[in-house]
């Protein structure tokens, strides 16, 4: 079993997928103290989108989904910290550290009014950071973003950290192969996103199962501080579920949520046509 104690900071080694070969260029950024990682399509002149991936993904993971948005806005995919690339979490790190870590790469690269989109842990984190700084986006994306409580997921989370540094470290010894096998088997994602989501495992560090410091607020009350337009792109549903999922979303003052038909958590890429379609109409409207 593996001590509680930190992990010594290492770089997870990825194979790079052809595709992933071939993409953006990368840079890093110190911000909030760490060193964060990025791509970016650098399109002069363009508003900027940044893109906030989930747990154990990375910034890679947005690749397909940014090449349909990314001749018109400037991309940027950064690794979260303990991800990808940037930074690991430390021992006595607080509770909003990833919105810090936002809030500080925003002032480092001197960005104004971003499009800011989360998925999952990321549309959590993007749901704290519109209610503590509002204004700073034009408009917050949240994929799949937990709205009605979720046990299952709380369990996970409160799990015993030595316990689920023993898993994630499990799946930085696979191989790229090998979660590329996983993935074809188990996700209807298609194989070009299992190849940017393969590599990812490996970079996903152990220390994320830290128990950070602080309590985050409930989401309830976050949602009615947001000022900025807030578009939800929800996982499909049962109808009561939907009613709980808009119930909630009716607290945002400038709020819309579309439930995507046949989409589970991974909305992006289980309906992504019915997803880029959604958001290109929200933000023309903006």
């Amino acid at each position: 079993m593996l001590s509680l104690a930190l992990l010594a900071t290492a770089s997870f080694a990825a194979a790079t997928t052809p595709e992933a070969a071939t993409a953006w260029p990368d840079q890093y950024v110190v911000a909030n103290n760490i060193r964060i990682h990025y791509w970016r399509t650098n399109t002069p002149g363009k508003p900027v989108m940044i893109l906030a991936h989930g747990s154990s993904d990375d910034g890679m993971c947005w690749t397909n989904f940014a090449r349909e948005f990314a001749q018109d806005y400037d991309i940027i995919m950064y690794d979260a910290r303990g991800h990808g690339r940037s930074d690991p979490p430390r021992q006595g790190d607080q509770v909003d550290a990833q919105v810090e870590d936002l809030a500080g790469l925003i002032k480092a690269l001197n960005i104004q009014k971003p499009i800011v989109m989360g998925h999952s842990m990321g549309a959590s984190m993007a749901i704290w950071f519109g209610a503590k700084y509002p204004g700073v986006a034009k408009a917050i994306v949240l994929e799949d973003p937990g709205l009605v409580p979720n046990p299952n997921m709380a369990a996970t989370m409160n799990a015993d950290p030595a316990k689920r540094m023993a898993t994630i470290l499990e799946g930085n010894n696979k191989t790229v192969e090998q979660q590329i096998e996983w993935c074809t088997k188990n996700t209807k994602w298609g194989l070009s996103e299992c190849n940017m989501w393969a590599p990812s495992k490996r970079y996903h560090h152990p220390n994320t199962a830290i128990r950070l410091t602080g309590t985050r607020p409930a989401t309830a009350e976050l949602l009615p501080k947001i000022q900025d337009p807030v578009l939800i792109l929800k996982a499909d549903a049962k109808d009561d579920v939907k009613q709980q999922n808009e119930k909630i979303a009716a607290l945002i003052p400038r709020g819309k949520i579309v439930h995507i038909t046949g989409a589970g958590h991974n909305v992006r890429r289980e309906n992504k046509q019915m997803t880029v379609d959604e958001l290109r109409a929200f933000l023309k409207a903006l």
